[in-house]
């Protein structure tokens, strides 16, 4: 039950959400700052240029492998997402759910740092593939753990708000860092 949960939850991320209905719409901000607080508003966004989001990321310990339990291999109810800088500027994230699936991949365009231990990221979806998608996630970093609370697609629907899968009713995964 758990590898079929965490499935549903990778698949929500990467297909839109057709059950995220106007009523829930109607009845909730649609937008990363109502997960993140009123003061997101007046938070400033970091540049996207020179290193921003590889030294933001530095700073609040993103890089390196994040996983439900560490000591066992990526799978559907483990999912490892690997957050690395292959290059100077570039920051990727890797999300593997085993060698039977292909795993998602996402490119950090830009970042922010939003109060209650969150950030605000932007993102490509799939970079360089057909249907590759912009997004805007709100992940929430504390005490060595990350679970994402918002993901929208760009000109779409939200598929995670308050860390909740929309389409699915279920939450999103808390990851533990490695290592």
């Amino acid at each position: 039950m758990r590898c079929a949960a965490v499935f549903l939850i990778l698949a929500a991320l990467a297909i839109p959400a057709a059950e995220n209905s106007a009523a829930i719409a109607a009845n909730q901000p649609n937008d990363a700052a109502s997960v993140a607080g009123p003061d997101v508003a007046t938070t400033p966004p970091l540049p996207e240029a020179d290193g921003a989001v590889e030294t933001l990321y530095r700073d609040v310990g993103m890089f390196g492998t994040w996983a439900a339990d560490c000591g066992r291999p990526a799978s559907l109810d483990n999912p490892h997402v690997s957050v690395s800088t292959p290059g100077a500027g570039l920051v990727l994230e890797n999300n593997d759910v085993g060698p039977r699936y292909d795993a998602n991949r996402y490119s950090v365009l830009s970042a922010r740092r939003l109060p209650a231990h969150r950030l605000e990221v932007s993102v490509i979806f799939r970079p360089g593939a057909a249907g590759e998608e912009r997004q805007t996630l709100v992940i929430e970093l504390r005490n060595g753990k990350r679970r994402t609370l918002f993901n929208r697609v760009e000109g779409g629907d939200i598929r995670v708000r308050h860390g909740i899968v929309l389409s699915r009713g279920i939450k999103t995964p808390v990851l533990r860092k490695c290592g």
